[in-house]
């Protein structure tokens, strides 16, 4: 095979990579109008979601699941078919590109160890290997998913939800990882050590050995469900430590295991932009030749914190029914690890609020705080239909809309928890003009200065006590926030000033907005950072 007949191999596995993850579940054709399964996150094709009882990927019930779309995902899909059909035409002029899905891996005698599978067979380096199934990887984990009374979840998954932290945040994988120990990392990886824990920096036990420049220790943490582009401090990816350590092996490996070579930390810098002109040519050469994208890690790991959560169920409960909170008292007798609090505090992680027939909730003080610190919202309906043996399933009666159905903050908000991404507000800073007294949004939502600062924190934001300068903005302060897009006007947008109404002088510079209440409180009924007008 000639140099260029290698690079045309190359990038049409690349290419195929990427296709696996735009593949709707149900026709196995590039999605078209592309949505998501709220209780999975698959994705199918819109005109099949009417017609569907299960997930079709990971076969999960649909019962109250609803649809979300995402303009980056059509955008992503669109892009994915356009590319194939110009590029179908080379592929009869190279050696097939395999591409094995896991089902075809097994019936060649594969096996699968700790959520990753490992082929028996002699496989091209060039080929696309899918990652294993969620299904297959939690059965892997032994996790249960027989009813949910004091559900017994495996001792790997306990070790993952309840990994011990020294004073500096750090579990046992992060030290082991920074000092180098392989038997340690295999070890405690064999144990369900989870790979995603932030220390109290934002390192994860992947940024330590990159740091440390351990190839060999990051396969071993690559193949068990480790997210690749989680941020730590400064919002700096593995990626963005590799460049700056200038690990060229580690690079490769990070970009062909799906790293984003765009992410942005929190001065807007991208690893390619990071990268020298070698390292650049490094990096581009890298993705043409992709193992594996993130998908399949995002939604196991989703599906994994779940199962999870129903360890220690800590409520609070709003609602105008008593005959509800009755029961509620009735069901914490039975079941011993649920648990009612009389305050939302940080020990709370499912509020339970009355909704209408379409799970959608009204706003309320409570609901806004749920949404912002990433905890389960969920109806009463789960009161009512969980009994003394067993308990509801939290997907099946989770809050889908604040106020409206297409606000859908408590969601958006807990995968943005699972995904170990920032709060909505990161890189953003808030001066409240005039909240000296109490101010009434609506009936629920009453605001003081002392409510909102603490909202606005607890989603990852930073609030000043003076109004800011334009002209005299710390260097420190000049950020982009985290989830702004670049086709945003709040891309390079660092300050923000809230008043209680439009009828102030109003900034509207790059850096410096100046926006009314009615804007942040959408911020968080929706989690995300809205366009402003």
């Amino acid at each position: 095979m000639s140099s260029e007949e290698e690079k045309l191999q190359n990038f049409l596995t690349a290419l195929d990579a990427v296709k696996q993850d735009y593949t709707c579940g149900q026709c196995s054709e590039i999605v078209e109008d592309p949505v998501r399964l709220s209780v999975c996150f698959h994705l199918v094709c819109s005109s099949h979601f009417e017609s569907l009882t299960h997930c079709p990927t990971c076969k999960i019930e649909l019962t109250n699941c609803t649809t979300y779309t995402d303009g980056d995902i059509e955008r992503g899909a669109n892009s994915a078919r356009e590319l194939s059909k110009i590029f179908e035409v080379f592929r009869k002029n190279v050696p097939n590109v395999q591409t094995e899905t896991s089902n075809d891996m097994r019936k060649k005698g594969g096996k699968f160890k700790s959520g990753s599978f490992t082929p028996e067979v002699k496989v091209e380096k060039s080929c696309v290997l899918v990652n294993t199934s969620v299904k297959a990887a939690k059965s892997d984990l032994k996790i249960q998913k027989s009813g949910l009374n004091t559900t017994d979840i495996s001792s790997a998954s306990t070790n993952i939800n309840k990994s011990k932290k020294n004073k500096k945040g750090e579990t046992a994988l992060h030290i082991a990882c920074r000092l180098g120990k392989v038997d340690s990392v295999v070890a405690l990886l064999n144990q369900g050590a989870n790979t995603n824990t932030k220390d109290n920096a934002g390192w994860t036990p992947l940024h330590e050995v990159v740091q440390n420049g351990r190839l060999d220790l990051l396969k071993l943490l690559l193949e068990h469900n480790t997210l690749i582009d989680v941020p730590g401090q400064g919002n700096e990816t593995p990626l963005h430590e590799a460049i700056r350590y200038n690990h060229r092996e580690i690079a490769i490996e990070l970009v062909r295991n799906g790293a984003n070579v765009n992410a942005r930390n929190c001065k807007g810098e991208t690893p390619l932009q990071l990268a020298s002109d070698e390292m650049k040519q490094v990096l581009e050469q890298a993705e043409q030749n992709i193992i594996q994208t993130q998908g399949i890690n995002i939604t196991y790991i989703s599906e994994l914190h779940s199962e999870l959560d129903f360890e220690e169920i800590t409520v609070y409960c709003v609602t105008k029914f008593r005959t509800v909170l009755n029961k509620l008292t009735i069901l914490s007798k039975h079941h011993t690890n649920l648990h009612i609090e009389t305050k939302l505090t940080k020990k709370v992680t499912h509020l339970i609020v009355d909704t209408e027939e379409n799970h959608v909730c009204e706003s309320t003080l409570e609901v806004l705080q749920g949404i912002v610190n990433s905890i389960w919202i969920i109806t009463t309906n789960w009161i009512t239909e969980s009994n003394d043996k067993k308990l509801a399933q939290f997907k099946d009666h989770e809050v889908i809309g604040v106020g409206i159905k297409l606000y859908t903050g408590p969601r958006n908000s807990r995968y943005n928890k699972y995904k170990q991404l920032p709060g909505i507000f990161n890189g953003c800073h808030f001066y409240f003009h005039n909240f000296n007294a109490k101010f009434e949004i609506s009936p629920t939502i009453i605001l003081t200065k002392a409510v909102l600062s603490k909202l606005v924190t607890d989603a990852g934001g930073v609030v000043l006590r003076r109004a800011p300068n334009p002209e005299l903005i710390p260097e420190s302060e000049q950020l982009v926030p985290y989830h702004a897009s670049e086709t945003s006007k709040l891309f390079k947008c660092s300050h923000y000033i809230i008043y209680k109404d439009t009828y102030e002088p109003l900034y509207n510079m790059p850096h410096l907005k100046a926006l009314p209440i009615g804007w942040l409180i959408e911020c968080i009924e929706k989690y995300e950072l809205c366009e402003p007008w």
